[in-house]
């Protein structure tokens, strides 16, 4: 908590929230869980994106990936970290195409909405083998400017003057995905909406 709080400072007292259009990269950690009749399968995950691509003004396009995993695991070490879902859970792996509007509010802060098409595969429990076709749709608020590179390797180096400048963002997500999944070990078919909220970070020509 203490870094983030660091890293907002960071953001918030960059004067140059830079305009150029360019790559970007982005990836964000947070929860998700499944809503509808279908929500048994998923419990409460750990929700992991990765998003790249390339701005052209207020807009942006590029692939994401992403991953639920469940939150609560058999043989994991500290309950956590490997091991399989526990029964009747799963794990699901995504990749799509976001397409983004990006609106300014002040100078470093602005909103956005995003979304696009969605393939998504189970990978462990339930769910092992399912696959299809899904959508997603996401909106937040992200913070903008320019920062020391230097910064991301430790992070009271953003505050120095030594170092190249690189435009970073800081953003909280909130997103919405629907997939309908069949086939799999189960030969299961479902219609799953999976809400999840993220904080994120990205790096690159700009956001």
């Amino acid at each position: 908590m203490r870094r983030a709080a660091i890293t907002i400072a960071a953001f918030a007292t960059a004067g140059d929230a830079a305009r150029a259009d360019g790559f970007f990269y982005q990836q964000s950690y947070g929860v998700s869980s499944a809503r509808g009749d279908d929500a048994g399968v998923i419990g409460e995950s750990l929700a992991l994106r990765i998003a790249l691509g390339w701005r052209w003004g207020a807009f942006q396009l590029g692939p994401t990936f992403s991953g639920h995993l469940a939150w609560y695991r058999d043989d994991a070490l500290f309950d956590f970290v490997g091991g399989v879902p526990e029964e009747g859970d799963s794990d699901l792996e995504v990749a799509g195409i976001d397409a983004r509007y990006n609106g300014r509010l002040f100078r470093t802060i602005s909103i956005y909405v995003r979304g696009g098409p969605r393939w998504a595969n189970g990978t462990e429990g339930v769910l092992d083998g399912a696959s299809g076709f899904g959508v997603g749709a996401g909106t937040g608020v992200a913070i903008t400017g320019k920062v020391r590179a230097l910064g991301f390797v430790f992070v009271p180096l953003f505050f120095s003057n030594k170092g190249p400048m690189v435009t970073a963002t800081l953003f909280v997500d909130n997103n919405v995905d629907w997939y309908r999944l069949r086939g799999g070990t189960s030969s299961m078919d479902v219609s799953l909406p999976i809400v999840s909220t993220s904080i994120g970070f990205g790096a690159g020509s700009f956001f």
